[in-house]
């Protein structure tokens, strides 16, 4: 709407109970504060979007405060959001050590999608709002993760999330050269330039087939028997058995690599286990082959 608002927003589900009015009240009393703090004095009404995403930032912060371990019992609603703010400024400050690491350890291959995505990144944490709109995330993220972060996170918690799980995916592409993990590319996307694809999944996912195949994961590539055989293996087992042999083929892949830290084990079992549908539905050939990068 382009018309000034007064401030008035519907309370949200989740601070109707169990304070009921009361606890409405306070809400909107917080809501015209900072309002009012944004517009510096100048005004108490805006327009609506604006009056939503201030109301959208003061719930936010709520919530981050009640997630706080520090936050303690819980005190006023204005109370609250500051401890919330504070809670946002601790994670962007995290956020910014991650894109930190993420910018020292990149890929040894070069992806646009990739350097775009990470260029980006530190006009986020110039642009984010932590007083007022701490829900939001300011920029672009493009670049696609193997295991996409959920859209229940917002501002900072996505951002710091993106990069944790962006630098797991680094962390395993590192293990291997940039020629062998450029011809899986070739492969798997035809390519690896400037087109806006994951990196991690396609090398993840050969080094699987390896480990199902019974061969070193290090070489990345399986041939028609080796693909044979993981069909083979696969065939007629019921779900929560082939899991357990895509989960026993993650942990064979992380010992050999020297995967140590349990965070970039468990991305790889997750990845394993998400092959499971493709790999029941699909013939080794020529099905296989675009999972497992072909010789």
């Amino acid at each position: 709407m382009n018309e000034l608002t007064p401030i008035v927003s519907p309370l949200p589900e989740g601070l109707r109970e169990p304070r009921g009015e009361a606890f409405a009240a306070e809400f909107i009393t917080l809501l015209a504060e900072r309002t009012t703090r944004y517009t510096m004095g100048d005004s108490t009404s805006v327009r609506l979007e604006t009056a939503e995403r201030l109301a959208g930032g003061i719930l936010y912060c709520i919530d981050l405060a009640q997630k706080s371990r520090s936050s303690g019992a819980a005190g006023s609603l204005k109370a609250l959001y500051e401890t919330g703010v504070r809670e946002a400024e601790r994670i962007k400050r995290h956020g910014k050590l991650l894109l930190r690491q993420a910018e020292s350890i990149r890929p040894p291959v070069e992806n646009t999608g990739f350097r775009d995505t990470l260029n980006a990144l530190p006009a986020f944490f110039r642009a984010y709002d932590t007083a007022f709109f701490a829900q939001e995330i300011p920029g672009d993220i493009d670049y696609p993760l193997c295991h996409p972060v959920s859209e229940s996170l917002k501002g900072a918690e996505y951002v710091c999330e993106y990069l944790r799980r962006l630098n797991l995916e680094t962390a395993f592409l590192r293990r291997f050269s940039a020629p062998l993990l450029t011809l899986v590319y070739e492969r798997i996307y035809l390519g690896d330039g400037g087109i806006l694809v994951n990196l991690y999944m396609p090398v993840a996912e050969a080094a699987l087939g390896r480990a199902l195949a019974g061969k070193t994961a290090r070489n990345l590539l399986t041939d028609a028997s080796d693909r044979a055989l993981i069909r083979l293996k696969m065939n007629n087992l019921s779900e929560p058995a082939a899991k357990r042999i895509l989960q026993q083929a993650a942990n064979r892949v992380g010992a050999e690599l020297g995967m140590t830290g349990g965070l970039e084990r468990a991305y790889l079992v997750q990845t394993a286990e998400a092959l499971l549908p493709r790999l029941l539905a699909l013939d080794a050939e020529p099905g296989y082959r675009g999972i497992f990068a072909p010789v």
